[in-house]
């Protein structure tokens, strides 16, 4: 009675063997060479992401970007002084993109066109990046209006307002959410198989035969590792930018959606592959065609097949790519979020019906 208890586990039971298999499959990866390198790999591109802001907060002065309209040289004057770091804009158009693409604490300033002729108070107008916090910003307005007071003779009030970021935007924003996707699919699509390989390699799986265990308890387990990996690898980078998610509606499904589909990907390539090589030619394979499309986001895909473009656009990994520069914003375009949600949504679905369709051919 007590043999045929464990053979017919209640659900209790089953999913109590199914953690503990991911428990061990969590503490075996932090073991495994291979595995250990591509998670210290990914902490340092995780680092490299953040490097700029780092790099920058050594140099604690403000930093002012500043469009002259009068072309006085008030930039140049300054830079002699050296209380503020200074960047010169071209235009009046380059002052928002500059606020809403940079990496640290900025003050996108504007100065209209006769200033320097008029007589009183200069009344410049400038815009900060959402993400600033009120310290920061009340600091960088202030600082600003006493090095231009001390560089015209003139007292100045600068009137800000707030920006965020659109799917249009580049520089940080870009390289926050690449960096979120990379890590998420690249740990999950990596980790999952090898983790059954090395069950295959061990003829591990021959013991199931005569065990408790089932292949489905053990596969389950393999994706619960790979799933907390993915989970704890987002929440790293997220930590470093929480204050530049503003939508987190938007963010959270999204994130949890690839992860789901990188460890479904990674189920379907440990159960169809049956030696380190098949792995890293399949892993190799699916990185390209999930994170090439990413690269395009630094160039023009003008000059892609038309027909690539938009299946490009809706691969689950640049579907979650836009969602996560989306949540940085203010606003909830319903007809760039639902589309996109729906892709990856359905790419979890699609990838976990063939791991089930190609697992049920692998037991018979």
């Amino acid at each position: 009675m007590e043999h045929t208890s464990q053979l017919s586990p209640t659900k209790a039971n089953y999913w109590r063997i199914v953690l503990a298999l991911a428990a061990k499959d969590i503490v075996d990866a932090i073991k495994n060479k291979t595995t250990l390198t591509m998670i210290l790999g990914l902490a340092t591109m995780m680092l490299t992401v953040e490097a700029l802001p780092l790099l920058l907060k050594l140099d604690d002065r403000p930093r002012i970007a500043i469009y002259d309209a009068g072309r006085t040289g008030l930039a140049d004057e300054l830079r002699r002084q050296g209380t503020v770091r200074v960047v010169e804009l071209r235009s009046a158009g380059d002052a928002l993109i500059v606020a809403r693409e940079t990496s640290g604490p900025l003050l996108a300033l504007t100065l209209p066109e006769g200033w320097d002729t008029d007589t009183g108070t200069i009344t410049g107008g400038g815009y900060l990046a959402h993400w600033i916090g009120a310290q920061s910003t009340n600091r960088l307005i202030n600082q600003a209006e006493v090095a231009l007071a001390d560089a015209t003779g003139r007292p100045v009030t600068i009137q800000t307002g707030t920006v965020y970021p659109t799917l249009e935007s580049g520089g940080h924003t870009v390289m926050i959410a690449m960096g979120l996707v990379l890590a998420t699919i690249l740990i999950t699509t990596i980790l999952v198989p090898y983790l059954i390989l090395e069950e295959k390699t061990a003829h591990t799986l021959d013991l199931l035969r005569v065990s408790p265990v089932t292949v489905n308890q053990m596969l389950l387990g393999k994706g619960l590792a790979g799933l907390v990996y993915g989970v704890l690898a987002a929440a790293v980078l997220l930590a470093f930018n929480l204050s530049m998610v503003n939508l987190w509606g938007i963010i959270l499904p999204a994130v949890l959606a690839l992860i789901l589909f990188g460890v479904g990907l990674g189920l379907l390539v440990g159960i169809i592959v049956e030696n380190e090589g098949g792995v890293q030619m399949w892993i190799g394979l699916l990185v390209v065609l999930l994170v090439f499309p990413l690269m395009l986001s630094f160039f023009s895909s003008d000059r892609l097949p038309a027909w690539v473009q938009p299946l490009f656009r809706w691969l689950p990994t640049t579907a979650t790519f836009d969602l996560v520069r989306l949540s940085f914003g203010n606003t909830w375009p319903a007809a760039e979020i639902w589309p996109r949600l729906a892709a990856a949504l359905i790419a979890v679905i699609l990838v976990f019906v063939a791991a089930g369709w190609r697992l049920r051919r692998w037991e018979a």
